[in-house]
């Protein structure tokens, strides 16, 4: 079963409430990064927020190996009878090793020889691309730490306050983890091997159809406009399609992160049900950290207006 590129397709893939799980599925090269989008919100974000691209050291030899990976997929999808994996060597058929770049720069594109500093290569790598960049790097303990990214559109975080943390102090927020999670997660990141790529998707209700979602305001009054009259409108899922790869030559792991956002009302009435049947299955602590009891009660009704009327759409 595919993941699929839409919050109708990523919903059955994400987890309804119960312990934590990492819900991993494999996916298939071709469908590794969302194949068609309108960028030009990614653009506007990138040219408003430089400081939404950070690289720390560490990361500098995983961000030209992806710079030149997605230049490498970019002319494979211009010229369709080439290998499909972007991470096959350019040096088949004789040709010699590239020549060295300047210390602490780095192609824009992979293939031009053209430098620019690393955080720009990062930049215009991710301003190609439906999915925000995510690296992670393990320290001389082996623990696997963001050390840089490209985050155009997050979920209630920011990059400032993540980068160079390790898996665990990153995931404290969310209630369970230490418990339920943490161990499993390290064993995936540790034992993980370059070649195949891994999905999963997460999902949130929010006020919101904002791509960059960092609210400010208290939850009580971010909600208080919803109710089950309105709720088709005025709630929206949002789902993280979330893909994690090993690097063959850095070794690195990239996390990719697609946003997709509807409201309520363009969705099937089945997923309109799993979303209100999720949010009712999600445990103490958390319930609270998706502010959940700010509109529960109104995405219940609403679902079940929706199953007894399949028809309505708001």
């Amino acid at each position: 079963m595919s993941l699929g590129f839409s919050v109708e397709a990523l919903i059955p893939r994400a987890r309804g409430g119960g312990a934590l799980r990492m819900g991993l599925v494999r996916v298939p090269e071709a469908e590794w990064l969302t194949p068609a989008a309108d960028l030009g919100a990614r653009a506007a974000v990138f040219a408003a927020a430089p400081d939404c691209v950070q690289v720390l050291p560490e990361a500098e030899a995983a961000v030209e190996e992806i710079a030149e990976v997605l230049a490498r997929r970019h002319l494979q999808n211009r010229h369709p009878g080439e290998s499909r994996d972007p991470f096959a060597s350019t040096l088949a058929g004789g040709a010699g090793p590239e020549q060295p770049m300047d210390p602490g720069f780095r192609r824009d594109d992979g293939l031009e020889g053209r430098c620019v500093p690393v955080a720009d290569a990062l930049r215009t790598a991710a301003a190609g691309l439906w999915e925000d960049l995510c690296i992670l790097t393990p320290d001389a303990s082996g623990q696997y730490r963001l050390t840089a990214a490209a985050l155009a559109f997050p979920t209630d975080w920011h990059l400032a306050e993540k980068l160079g943390q390790a898996l665990a102090p990153i995931h404290a927020p969310i209630h369970g983890y230490a418990d339920q999670l943490a161990a499993g997660v390290d064993h995936f990141f540790a034992t993980l091997q370059p070649g195949p790529i891994f999905g999963r998707t997460n999902w949130f209700v929010v006020a919101s159809d904002a791509w960059r979602y960092l609210p400010q305001d208290d939850p009580q009054v971010r909600f208080a406009h919803v109710t089950a009259d309105n709720a088709g409108e005025t709630l929206f899922v949002r789902c993280e399609r979330q893909t994690l790869r090993r690097l063959p030559q850095s070794e690195a792991v990239l996390f990719t992160i697609g946003i997709h956002v509807e409201p309520l009302a363009r969705l099937s009435s089945g997923a309109v049900a799993r979303v209100a049947q999720s949010v009712a299955g999600i445990g103490t602590g958390e319930h609270e950290r998706r502010a959940a009891p700010f509109y529960a009660e109104a995405l219940t009704r609403y679902a079940e207006r929706r199953n007894r009327s399949p028809e309505l759409v708001a």
